[in-house]
């Protein structure tokens, strides 16, 4: 890391608003990275040749971005993400996707998800919003949480209906 991304990154100096930007200017970046990956996993002789994106918080962020970018992407599940606005206005395409939020998250709005959602029915996707009554930012994905399983039993579902081969 870099001196001004460890400025960038560390809580004690950095604000939000310096947070806000130093993520919007590396989300093409890190999409770019994302896609790389892609490609090799598609260039495998094991590859099912369905991709389908996983990604929690920031990296809900970037997986939607992706999703956003590369069409090679079957399907997406977010929690508690969006995608950035700088970004939102670039959309003309996203795969099927689920996100899946807490109602009393206060470090990525709830609005955040409901939007991405929103965005992705408006360029004619399948979207479907899962909101989950006071529960904080990540959850806390105990195992002795119902929301817990809840989540990931609708997030298999969701990428086994999408990906099969």
């Amino acid at each position: 890391m870099t001196t001004s991304d460890t400025a960038a990154l560390d809580p004690k100096t950095s604000t939000q608003a310096n947070r806000k930007a130093y993520d919007t200017g590396r989300f093409d970046g890190w999409s770019d990275t994302v896609s790389a990956a892609i490609t090799t996993i598609l260039g495998r002789p094991d590859s099912s040749g369905h991709i389908g994106l996983l990604g929690f918080s920031l990296g809900g962020f970037i997986a939607a971005n992706t999703a956003a970018r590369d069409e090679r992407v079957a399907a997406l599940a977010v929690l508690y993400a969006g995608l950035p606005d700088a970004m939102a206005s670039k959309v003309r395409h996203l795969p099927p996707m689920i996100e899946l939020h807490g109602e009393a998250d206060r470090n990525v709005p709830i609005a955040n998800g409901k939007k991405l959602i929103e965005l992705a029915r408006s360029v004619g996707a399948e979207a479907e919003f899962v909101p989950y009554p006071d529960k904080a930012h990540g959850f806390d994905f105990s195992d002795t949480d119902p929301a817990t399983f809840d989540a990931i039993g609708r997030v298999t579902r969701f990428f086994h209906s999408r990906l099969a081969a």
